[in-house]
Formats: C-alpha cells, structure tokens, sequence
C-alpha cells in the first residue's frame, strides 16, 4: 500500500455525500422563494447555511475514517490470532523416523521442534496446548505469555500422559476447549500428529471445527515406510501377549483435515517445516490487518507501515464550523470571542484524547481487537497513557481475560502516582475498583477487600465501594467460618475414631482372655 492515494477505512459512507445535491437543490428552490430581508441579516443566514454545510462536509469524511501518508508502529501485538497446538504423544510418535536436518529423530521431538520454532516466529498471537494419547488434554490455556509455551514443550515426552490406543478426535476436541467463543479472534489449531488414530473419529471432529469457523493445519510426522513397534494385547481370555506392527504416517487422513476447515498440510520432514507454518499462520494476521485498517507488513518483521489516520483533522473542522454557524446569526461581538474559545477548546482536544473516544467507541460497540490496537496506540502520547491503560484493562476483562485486566489497572494506577492525588480522582476509583470486581470473582476476598478500600480513599462517596467492601469481608469471614468447621469436624472425627478404637481393642482382648481360660486341651 503507498501513500500517493487517500484511503478510507468506511468508503461507503462517503455516499453521504449526494446531501449536499439535495441542499443545493434545496439552495435553488429557497432563493425563488425568498421574502425580501435586510442585507445585514440575509449576510448572516448565507454564513450560517456555508457553515453548517461545511460542517456536514467534513463531519461525512471524519466518519469514513481518511488516511494518507505512510507511518511506521511497532508490531508489540497482534490481538487477531489464537493458535493452539494439539500434539499427539502415543507410543508410535517415538518410534525414530522423522527427518531432521539429515539426522533420524523420533516422531514426537520432530514434532515438538517445529511448534517451537513456529512460536518463535509469530510473536504476539496467543498460544496454547493440547496434548492427547487415549484421550485430549489442555495442558496450556491460551496466554500472551509465549515463555509457558515454549517451557512446557520443552518439558513433553512419552510418559506426559498414561493410556493406550490414539484418539486424535478427542486431541481436537480439547484443543477447541481452549478458544473463547465471545473472542473475535482467528482460530487457528495446528496438529502434530503421524496420522494414526485406533478410537474416535476424527472427522467428526473436523465437521465442528469446520463449523466454528476454526481453521486446523496439520503437521505429519514420521515416514510413509514406517518403522515397526511392539505392542501389547489382550486376548479373549484376558491375557496380554505381545504383537509387532508397522506404523506409518497416514498423510491422506491429515491432509484431508487441513484441506475441509481451510488449513494447510506440512510434510514434517521438509526442513522449511516451521517457516512455512508460520508464514501461514502470520498470512492470517496480515489479511485481518489490511482488512480493517489497511497496514502493511514491514521486511523487519518488527513494525507495520500504515497510513497515517487523519480523522482527528477533520472531526476538530467539522466542531469548529458547527459552531461557527451557531454563533454567525448572533450580535457579532459574541461571536468572535465564542469562536475563538471554541477553537482554543477543541483544538486542545489532543490525537491521544481522540484516540481514546474512538477507541471507546470500538470497545462499546464490541470491536475489541480495533478498539485494543487504537489503546496501544494511545499510550504513546503522555496525557492519555493512563487512561489507554484502564481501557486495555476494560477490553480483556469483556474477553474474560482477568489476569492481563489486573495487569492493565496497575500499569494505569503507577501512571497516576506521578500526579497530584486530587487529580484523576474518577480513573484512580475505577482502577481500584475494578480490581476488586475480578479479585473477588476469582475469590480472593482479603486482595479484594484492600482494592475495594483503595477505591473508597479515592472516592469515599461511592456506594457501591462501600457494598462490595462488605461483601468482601463477610465472605472472608464465612470462608474462615467454614476453614474452623471443618477443622472442628476433623477434630471430632479423629476423637471419635480414637474411642472406636479403643473400644475395639478392649472388645478383642475381653475375647481372647475368655478363651484362654475356657481352654483344656494340652498346653504345649
């Protein structure tokens, strides 16, 4: 995309402007009809009529959104992509047999080195992981945090899970467990896999992603020879023997995944393995991106090129003419003291602050990742940072993304520790506040009650701080209430227990006393 064009990111609404063919026919029919008026008065309707149109005009071109000239953002997130990798850890992924750099290695490492280097490669995204032997396991939620990934491949082998047999259908399906169904995110899951599956039917599987809308690349590992295995079996009788078999990658069942929900097919042995997974998942982000906001993709890999957004030009015009066309009508005095503090007002409407209203807007109406991206953007400028801040926390939170909201109101309140504590006050309440919302759903009632007692030192006025601090320290006390029961019962039960016993062992020796001196026979 160049920067010799204007661009606009809602162009249908630029047919809006065929009003203005309306008000000029309007102009038209008006001026046959006009009383007759002094020239002082007919000078100001003519002015009113030039302004208001104008603030029409550039108010229709605020809405489509123009952009030009290119600027270059840094690529710190790309909020439109959750890619989970569902692994298959049977025993046939160690058999050694999948080519690496030249050298044979097991299926499985084969398979673990590829989703290693691929979330290397795409930063930004979220990722999680399923792994799956007779059954499908989520062993890592999706998070921003490509560390936890990276670790916990790392750590995968053989032994992760017991079972026997292979269920990829129910790998997928706890693969699927890991996307939100409110997020507006890509879904990506990538299997790695050999293609072997002796339960389920994984194409019932695929069936619901296909219908989700989630996209499944598959990664086959191993070779079309195959290698044998030993495995152990039970007969009809119960008892297990021991049974050779060839197991070999089923290329044709993993390609048939990929090709039904959209995805691709990757040879695990080409050496280009990762990078041509990545490259797919990364084109995913690149066509959401051009889509909504038209960015292009730098060579660095590290940044976007975008054209610059120019809305806030035209939004502060289209205030100003409004305006001007108020005040034309009114005793001339007035006016040019009223439009010269307008223009003061709304020119210190700063392109942080019009990045917040837009953004609020987004976030409002349910548009999360464009609402997050004008956010990150916002917190380039200064007087915004805080308030972009508690807006991030606000949009994960509605993606229920608890943890990462906490961390947004604490960057948001470090903010404002700067600052006068008299200033603010509204944002440090809310910051405050919010935190105690999550921390007391996530039931850690004693944080909540100190974040509810913060939001009061801000706003010792607020009612509903006052409620929840209640609420808070009651359900502290009832969770203590039940800790001491329980304890008691615990106690009870060991005394109880203890008399039993006692009992018990007197009623044994009562018996065995009986016995001995009820006995005759010989004592030898």
């Amino acid at each position: 995309m160049t920067s010799d064009f204007i661009v606009f990111d809602h162009p249908a609404l630029l047919f809006l402007l065929f009003i203005f063919i309306l008000l000029i026919i309007f102009d038209i029919v008006k001026r046959k009809n006009k009383f007759k008026l002094s020239f002082e008065l007919e000078k100001k309707l003519r002015l009113n009529a030039v302004f208001f149109r104008l603030f029409l005009f550039f108010s229709i071109i605020a809405l489509a959104g123009p952009r030009w000239g290119m600027s270059y953002t840094p690529s710190e997130y790309r909020r439109g992509l959750d890619v989970v990798f569902a692994i298959d850890i049977s025993r046939s992924m160690d058999i050694e047999d999948a080519s690496a750099a030249g050298r044979y290695t097991t299926r499985l490492e084969r398979g673990l080195l590829i989703a290693r280097e691929t979330i290397a490669s795409v930063s930004g995204a979220r990722f999680a992981a399923a792994i799956g032997r007779g059954r499908g396991y989520l062993a890592v939620p999706l998070t921003h945090d490509n560390e936890a990934a990276l670790v916990f491949l790392e750590s995968i082998d053989g032994s992760s899970m017991t079972g026997r047999s292979t269920n990829l259908e129910s790998l997928v399906e706890a693969a699927e467990r890991a996307f939100q169904t409110a997020s507006p995110a890509q879904k990506i899951i990538v299997l790695i896999s050999d293609g072997e599956s002796h339960s389920g039917v994984l194409r019932n599987a695929i069936i619901r992603c296909a219908r989700e809308n989630i996209i499944v690349n598959t990664v086959a590992v191993g070779s079309d020879e195959g290698r044998q295995i030993t495995i152990q079996t039970d007969d009809a009788a119960g008892e297990s023997s021991a049974m050779a078999v060839i197991s070999r990658r089923d290329a044709a069942v993993m390609r048939t995944a990929a090709e039904r929900t959209g995805g691709i097919y990757i040879d695990g042995n080409r050496e280009d393995a990762s990078a041509a997974l990545a490259a797919h998942i990364l084109s995913f982000s690149q066509e959401i991106g051009i889509a909504q906001t038209g960015v292009e993709k730098t060579n660095s890999g590290s940044g976007n090129r975008e054209p610059k957004q120019r809305r806030a030009l035209f939004i502060v015009l289209a205030i100003v003419f409004y305006a001007a066309s108020k005040f034309v009508t009114r005793n001339f005095r007035l006016p040019l003291v009223s439009l010269i503090s307008v223009f003061i007002l709304f020119t210190s409407c700063t392109e942080g602050k019009l990045l917040l209203l837009e953004a609020n807007y987004l976030s409002s109406r349910g548009r999360y990742d464009e609402a997050i991206a004008l956010y990150s953007r916002a917190l380039n400028h200064q007087e915004a940072s805080a308030y972009a801040e508690y807006g991030l926390g606000l949009t994960f939170y509605s993606l229920d993304e608890g943890s990462d909201a906490l961390i947004r109101y604490e960057n948001s309140q470090a903010l404002l520790r700067t600052l006068s504590h008299n200033e603010h006050r509204e944002l440090r309440f809310r910051n405050h506040y919010n935190t105690g919302i999550i921390l007391f759903e996530e039931g850690d009632y004693q944080s909540a009650s100190i974040a509810f007692r913060e939001a009061l030192r801000a706003d010792p006025k607020r009612i509903e701080a006052k409620r929840n601090l209640e609420l808070s320290l009651l359900s502290l006390s009832m969770e203590a209430n039940r800790q001491n029961r329980a304890e008691e019962r615990q106690e009870q039960r060991e005394i109880l227990f203890e008399y039993l016993r006692q009992e018990e062992q007197q009623k044994w020796r009562s018996r065995e006393w009986t016995q001995e001196e009820n006995y005759s026979g010989l004592d030898y």
